[in-house]
């Protein structure tokens, strides 16, 4: 139907009355100038106090319009040829301006409203006051407990609140979020809303809990770059710093335990979690000289430790982690405690993961043939698709992690940490040097730390690095020695230490790859060897031989460096020796008959000193070899035979002017195991009886 004609009395009577309607505005509001009444009073009163109301003073504002400055810039063209034209928006200067103005307006206001509160307090007592802030901010969290989504603004209140300047508002305010955030973020990434779905309609229900995340999102950032920037100060680097005060000292060591909190829950799995990670490793970049800063120091090694062992099946935590702590030591020159470096033996990603092993990356997915393949229409393959995108969006919210994300996860941070032990190893090389009280100065002092970790990690590494690795522990080890050979005295226990674990390593190293067939050249281990041969008499001289880091003993009252972390190896020196010796001898081809017969003369010298345990450990060793070697080595226990014009056996310890000594030219061949006959007076009954079946089973040998 068409619209209908209007009569032309029609249309001058609606011209006529939007005029009185013009005319009445231009004097007053619906004002018809007559004389009222006290009633027409009253409501003229009631009408212009609904006047004054604040939306009639927004209407009556001007309006502004903001016009947006649009700039062509350069098409994309999409993988489908089609061409996109984009234009984005330039921000004038002004508007900048005005947006800077109307935050410090805003800044201005909630200062005005801190004012007002502390007015409020002012008139209390101080514990008036501390029941009255305990008392708000219950209020505000059981708020937020009960609903969260509608008392979302009761969170930014309690954000601020922990921002203030008052000590104890503050220090509330920190510990009563962290069960907060405990509760109401999930353990999962929020991500950002796109463009798209920002534009989109959606229900009052989801936007009310988009507008709830999103909110939860930034105040979370908020508070722990509030947690950041507290936990900088610290009373190891602040001793000096008259400006600092006791509360801001206080403050620093409680953020830094607010983070431990937040990483030890479901956190580690939220937004922002490496900015949370942060906060634990700046903390470990020096180690405390202060006895309040300690405990915060222990806590925070042992909270990273066990984010690492609990994140055996996924492997992201393992990453973000990893990636901070190494970029944090190379930024630091090395120079960082011994234990912050042990962190990476607690890493259980690494236990199954086999480098060398390819079959489920060469594994070819099988096709099937066109008669097997099951008929799929258009609509169903089309379903089949969508089904497997939503798919693979759960997987992504539920955080599950696929084999192949595993992976590589595993090899980006077997990488992270092996090269941060050669960068180590090539920092600490030049400057190793020894001093009075087993002090080494620069990168030196995290050496035994990167050997222990080689052994466990070395064995994982690509062969590209393996000669790079060789030659580092190679110096190392002859700069120990030859380092001893101008000092003299004995070998000290750290020294004895890093030797044996540059052996252990370097053997570990060569015999993985070789045993996969990746090893394509032969490497020599003779000045590995004779370095374990020079080393063994000094070994026996070492009262923590059999002792570790786990033994219960006293602290030692004179020691300096009390606070100290051991080596998280838990291998005793005696326990290192014997793996050395199995690498050469029952690992390996570099194990002779001569080589086998200094080394017997050279364990039954050692057996005299060591403690029981030990003793009886070296006499099994003897065992073994006489079992693998046979014949060749039980001419050593007959004296008949053996006294010849052959010339002396050299045992090696009176050349101390030599920084090597070759195994090979002590002359075996004149060595006689007279130490039996000492130990038979041993105290221990078990020594006795194993030294007796050993010369036992020798001359029954030989009478055959």
């Amino acid at each position: 139907m068409g619209k209908r004609k209007l009569k032309p009395q029609d249309i001058e009577r609606r011209k006529k009355l939007k005029r009185d309607q013009d005319a009445q505005l231009s004097v007053g509001l619906f004002n018809e100038g007559e004389i009222k009444s006290d009633d027409d009073d009253a409501d003229e009163e009631k009408g212009n106090a609904n006047w004054e109301n604040e939306e009639q003073d927004y209407e009556l504002r001007p309006r502004v319009l903001k016009e947006k400055h649009l700039v062509e810039s350069l098409p994309i063209k999409h993988q489908d040829g089609t061409v996109e034209k984009v234009i984005r928006e330039v921000v004038e200067k002004k508007q900048l301006k005005e947006e800077e103005e109307e935050e410090e307006e805003e800044e201005e206001e909630e200062e005005l409203k801190e004012e007002e509160e502390e007015d409020e307090y002012a008139s209390l007592t101080p514990q008036e006051k501390l029941i009255k802030t305990k008392e708000d901010i219950a209020e505000l969290a059981s708020k937020l407990i009960e609903n969260p989504e509608e008392n979302v603004s009761c969170l930014t209140r309690l954000r601020k609140m922990s921002e203030s300047k008052n000590f104890m508002t503050s220090q509330l305010a920190i510990m009563a979020m962290i069960p907060i955030f405990k509760s109401l973020a999930p353990s999962y990434k929020i991500r950002a809303l796109t463009d798209m779905e920002k534009r989109e309609k959606v229900s009052r229900e989801v936007a009310r809990l988009r507008q709830f995340e999103q909110s939860l999102v930034i105040n979370y950032k908020a508070y722990i770059d509030l947690l950041y920037r507290l936990s900088k100060v610290s009373y190891s680097n602040s001793v000096n710093n008259n400006k600092i005060s006791s509360d801001q000292l206080k403050r620093g060591n409680l953020a830094v335990k607010a983070a431990q909190e937040l990483c030890l829950s479901s956190l580690r799995h939220f937004n922002y979690r490496s900015e949370l990670f942060t906060i634990l490793i700046k903390r470990l970049n020096k180690k405390p000289k202060q006895a309040e800063d300690f405990p915060v120091f222990v806590k925070s090694i042992r909270v990273l430790e066990s984010l690492l062992k609990e994140d055996e099946e996924n492997g992201d935590i393992t990453q973000d982690i990893i990636k901070i702590m190494t970029k944090t030591i190379k930024d630091k020159k090395f120079r960082v405690d011994e234990s912050v470096l042990n962190i990476f033996l607690s890493i259980s990603l690494l236990e199954d993961y086999d480098p060398n092993n390819n079959s489920n990356k060469e594994t070819p997915k099988t096709k099937l043939r066109k008669k097997d393949r099951v008929h799929l229409s258009k609509k169903e393959r089309k379903n089949r698709k969508e089904l497997k995108e939503i798919e693979e969006e759960l997987r992504v919210a539920q955080q599950a992690i696929t084999v192949e994300q595993r992976e590589k996860y595993q090899s980006e941070v077997l990488k992270m940490v092996l090269m941060t032990y050669l960068e180590i190893l090539k920092a600490g090389q030049s400057s190793f040097t020894h001093e009075e009280g087993n002090r080494y100065q620069d990168a030196s002092n995290l050496m035994g730390s990167v050997l222990e970790g080689l052994s466990k990690f070395g064995q994982m590494s690509n062969f590209d690095l393996l000669g790079d690795f060789l030659q580092v522990l190679r110096e190392i080890m002859l700069e120990i020695c030859e380092e001893h050979s101008v000092e003299g005295g004995v070998f000290s226990g750290k020294q004895i230490r890093t030797i044996l674990l540059c052996i252990a390593t370097s053997f570990s190293l060569v015999l993985n790859h070789g045993s996969v067939g990746k090893l394509p050249i032969a490497i020599d281990f003779s000045i590995f060897i004779d370095t374990l041969y020079k080393i063994t008499s000094d070994i026996s001289l070492d009262f923590d031989l059999e002792f570790s880091h786990k033994t219960l003993r006293l602290a030692d009252p004179l020691s300096e460096e009390q606070l100290t972390k051991p080596a998280v190896n838990v291998s005793t020196k005696a326990e290192l020796l014997l793996r050395c010796l199995d690498f050469i001898f029952f690992r390996s081809k570099n194990g002779t008959i001569s080589r086998a017969a200094a080394f017997t003369k050279r364990l039954y010298i050692l057996s005299l000193q060591t403690p029981e345990k030990t003793t009886l450990a070296i006499l099994k060793f003897v065992g073994k070899l006489m079992s693998r070697y046979d014949n060749n080595l039980k001419g050593l226990w007959n004296t008949e035979e053996r006294i010849s014009g052959e010339g002396d056996y050299i045992l090696g310890i009176e050349k101390d002017d030599e920084a090597i000594i070759k195994v090979e030219r002590c002359n075996f061949g004149a060595a006689t195991l007279w130490e039996n006959v000492l130990l038979d007076n041993y105290y221990c009954p078990l020594v006795k009886d194993g030294s007796r079946s050993l010369m036992k089973n020798c001359k029954i040998s030989g009478r055959k």
